[in-house]
């Protein structure tokens, strides 16, 4: 049986609208309805969530569509777009650490350099997440290392800061007086 026959019919056992599939894949209702109506094919990581998601062996769903199994022998299985940022990030991170060892600056100075493109990059990043979808995609144990992420990476950032801003205040008293 063709992909799009399997998940309209698994779809309806399991008593869910498109829209409910949809949500519960992180994609659009749009696209389950072009996968059931053969318009177009789900992708490779798409395929597995819904034998995950309906408890189907990816035989089950595959082996009856050669059209399918055809775009899947073409397809290029790269890296997901977490995988991308994690992986680009070591790298840059060890050519940048790289390239300030190699022109002598110091960690004080990288830490300066460092933070202000934290402050523009973290901005830029997050008003182009799409909190919606972030939100319903996030688990109580990634909610969890998320706030210890958060906690770690403030905690070096208010030590930094709070010295300096309670000189600033000594030095502002100081002068005033």
């Amino acid at each position: 049986m063709k992909i799009s026959r399997q998940l309209q019919n698994q779809r309806k056992q399991h008593n869910m609208s498109q829209e409910d599939l949809a949500n519960k894949l992180n994609i659009s209702r749009q696209a389950i309805s072009k996968w059931e109506n053969g318009t177009s094919l789900p992708s490779f990581i798409n395929v597995i969530a819904i034998s995950e998601l309906f408890d189907l062996s990816l035989d089950e769903l595959i082996k009856d569509d050669p059209e399918l199994i055809s775009k899947f022998e073409h397809e290029k299985i790269g890296l997901t777009k977490v995988e991308t940022i994690v992986t680009v990030g070591f790298v840059l991170a060890f050519v940048i650490l790289g390239v300030f060892y190699f022109y002598g600056i110091t960690s004080h100075e990288m830490t300066d350099w460092i933070s202000l493109f934290e402050l523009v990059v973290g901005i830029g990043l997050l008003t182009n997440i799409k909190w919606k979808v972030f939100n319903k995609s996030l688990n109580k144990r990634a909610v969890i290392f998320g706030i210890l992420l958060l906690a770690l990476f403030l905690i070096p950032q208010i030590m930094h800061a709070v010295p300096e801003i309670i000189r600033g205040i000594d030095q502002g008293i100081a002068y005033g007086n």
